[in-house]
């Protein structure tokens, strides 16, 4: 299984950026695959609903979705059987030794989500901001809008 990261989604959901017809179209692609056994090859993280709905919600952005169309978008994704990725009981052991093992100083939210998949054995992660995500050895980050 993979992930998606909050800036796939916010790509998909605000029609301002260039690339937003690309990120719409990987992201409809992506939450339709299924393996041979039909379960879906594809997830969102619980950490990467509640970013993505304050990140499309801030007057900051050019064309900011309300905060009742951004619960309305999650809402579809969860209807649509989207698998949840939650966070373990493990999660804050993992989040901290992680922290320790890393050299740079990362964003918190990349590395609680890193922390989220790595507990949950999801070793594939789709976003923009490849180089947040290097220093994970068991994690691949990859850009689909490239």
């Amino acid at each position: 299984m993979f992930t998606l990261d909050t800036n796939i989604l916010i790509y998909a959901h605000n029609e301002v950026p260039p690339f937003h017809k690309q990120a719409a179209a990987f992201v409809k692609q992506a939450l339709a695959e299924r393996d041979e056994q039909g379960r879906h090859v594809a997830g969102i993280a619980a950490l990467v609903y509640a970013e993505f709905i304050n990140v499309i919600t801030r007057q900051t952005i050019e064309q900011p979705l309300s905060l009742a169309d951004a619960v309305l978008v999650v809402e579809k994704y969860l209807k649509a059987g989207t698998p949840t990725i939650y966070a373990q009981s493990t999660q804050m052991h993992t989040f901290l030794d992680l922290a320790k093992s890393t050299t740079t100083r990362k964003k918190i939210f990349d590395l609680f989500l890193a922390a989220t998949l790595k507990d949950n054995g999801i070793d594939r992660l789709y976003t923009v901001n490849v180089d947040d995500f290097k220093d994970f050895a068991f994690l691949q980050a990859a850009n689909p809008l490239v």
